[in-house]
């Protein structure tokens, strides 16, 4: 399994949320593919799949998330 984490822009850890998943949980991705949307300070971060698998999804739209946080996996 690899990790999907919130991409960290600063060295503050700072706070948002997810805006949206492109795909549900379960849902095959491929490698590349824009998977999620999280907003961060004002900064929109789309989130790329690190590699083709199934994806879990463990935070969902507007759950709030920090910097380098856990927000699904790649099975």
């Amino acid at each position: 399994m690899v990790e999907i984490k919130v991409p960290v822009i600063s060295t503050e850890g700072k706070v948002g949320y997810v805006v949206r998943w492109y795909k549900n949980d379960g849902d095959e991705v491929k490698e590349g593919e824009e998977i999620a949307e999280v907003m961060i300070e004002k900064t929109t971060l789309h989130i790329q799949a690190p590699l083709s698998g199934k994806l879990k999804i463990v935070k969902n739209p507007n759950e709030e998330v920090r910097e380098g946080e856990i927000i699904g996996y790649i099975e």
